[in-house]
């Protein structure tokens, strides 16, 4: 008697805030909730994680990502495969042949700065393919792949 209530109410109270606050939301949620880090050291993080990703990319690198939002990373083992790894929060997407073939959802324990997770992709993908693959959580894509633009 009591469930029928219970499910609109988790996803009222749940559900829709964290799917409307978004990626930011959560980030901000977790600092909070783990006590990491205050302002002024988030601030710093960011700061310092900016200066990383910029000696980390090379300049068309770094522009794709300010501008596109995104970095295209090729793939060391596969001639036509790339990974795009996106700005902030988010899947990465994984291209075959110029189409898109799954995403892949991979986080780390402790929180970290926006552009430290690009960073984390990039060596990962780049260092060790395989276990990259093996550590990621593979996501089937919604859309039929002619849906996501290379």
């Amino acid at each position: 008697m009591v469930a029928w209530l219970v499910a609109p109410l988790i996803t009222i109270f749940w559900v829709l805030p964290v799917v409307w606050g978004g990626a930011a939301y959560i980030r901000r949620r977790r600092r909070q909730f783990l006590g990491v880090m205050s302002a002024a050291e988030c601030a710093l993080a960011e700061e310092r994680s900016s200066a990383l990703l910029r000696d980390l990319l090379d300049d068309q690198e770094y522009q794709q990502l300010m501008w596109l939002g995104y970095l295209d990373v090729a793939s060391p083992n596969h001639d036509k495969r790339f990974y795009r790894i996106p700005r902030d929060a988010g899947w990465v997407r994984v291209y075959t042949e110029g189409r898109a073939l799954m995403e892949l959802c991979i986080q780390p324990v402790a929180p970290l700065p926006t552009n430290d997770m690009v960073a984390l992709h990039k060596l990962m993908i780049k260092g060790n393919e395989q276990g990259y693959l093996a550590c990621a959580n593979e996501v089937p894509l919604i859309f039929p792949s002619q849906f996501y633009s290379q």
